[in-house]
């Protein structure tokens, strides 16, 4: 098991005698143990990790397109992970290739981006050769909160989609189970948001082979800033870390020590029971524009 907790980091700032709550980013709590079938396997494993999000160049000769080069963007965002380590890691792989060479293109009358795998979507031969210049993308080179998120749901879906051409995702569809947590800060506006993804049964029709058959489905949701995106032990932890986050902001704590409080004292409750399906260290990581750091392990 796992247990995750990512949230807008706000800390209570006073100016002029007016108190009001400032963020600084988004924090990632997070436990360290992989266990199988109840039993301590490996601890100190990371579960957070950095994504590089890139868009390549566009090469022109005079009027004929001359390739994809280089990069003209490089940023990051922060994802972190519980499930099945097997199929999260090779997801894991997925978003990374995924974010990391997106095309620019000129589709629909307008500007786009288009990912590593949509190739009908690149850039003809011939185009004009006034196209393509940097100002053409805007300052945040048609990235936002909503498209990052978007490739990063497709990309969790290209892998489930590919894994039924196996038997084994009907049979054992718990060994493809897997929960992922996005923190962005949207190079458009500066704003950050948390996305969190479950794969979730798609429909079968009723185990009747069909190409609308869709086994399972990687579902997103938007995290609001008053709230905490929970992953792993999430049925059992969810309402409690929610709970400790809107007390740590009424009282005017900073939220990230809060809840790597929390984390810490819900792994050690577990463990005194005799239950090790979470276990320390744990680590308290900070994602600031494109930057995930960690920041404390205890344990």
């Amino acid at each position: 098991m796992t247990l995750i907790i990512a949230g807008h980091t706000l800390e209570q700032v006073n100016i002029e005698g007016i108190k009001s709550h400032h963020g600084r980013g988004v924090f990632i709590a997070a436990d360290s143990s992989i266990t199988q079938n109840g039993t301590v396997v490996v601890t100190g494993f990371k579960k957070a990790y950095e994504m590089p999000i890139r868009v390549n160049g566009v090469s022109m000769l005079g009027n004929w397109f001359n390739g994809y080069h280089g990069f003209i963007y490089e940023g990051g965002c922060a994802v972190a992970f519980a499930g099945s380590t097997l199929v999260s890691q090779h997801i894991m792989n997925s978003i990374r290739n995924h974010l990391g060479e997106l095309k620019p293109t000129y589709r629909d009358g307008k500007y786009q981006l288009a990912m590593l795998c949509e190739t009908h979507k690149f850039i003809g031969q011939h185009c004009d050769g006034d196209m393509f210049m940097r100002s053409d993308y805007g300052h945040n080179y048609l990235l936002t909160a909503s498209f990052i998120a978007g490739v990063v749901q497709h990309s969790i879906q290209s892998v489930l989609d590919r894994a039924t051409q196996h038997k084994g995702m009907k049979k054992n569809f718990a060994a493809y189970q897997a929960e992922f947590i996005l923190s962005i800060c949207c190079p458009d506006t500066g704003k950050y948001h948390i996305y969190r993804y479950e794969i979730v049964p798609g429909s079968d029709n009723g185990g009747q082979s069909s190409a609308d058959s869709v086994p399972a489905v990687a579902r997103m949701e938007e995290i609001p800033e008053g709230k905490v995106a929970v992953i792993g032990m999430r049925d059992f932890h969810e309402d409690d870390a929610n709970a400790a986050f809107a007390a740590a902001v009424e009282s005017g704590q900073r939220t990230d020590l809060a809840m790597y409080d929390y984390i810490i004292k819900a792994i050690r409750n577990q463990n005194d029971i005799g239950v090790f399906g979470i276990g320390l260290p744990a680590f308290r990581y900070e994602h600031r524009g494109v930057r995930l750091e960690l920041k404390a392990r205890d344990g």
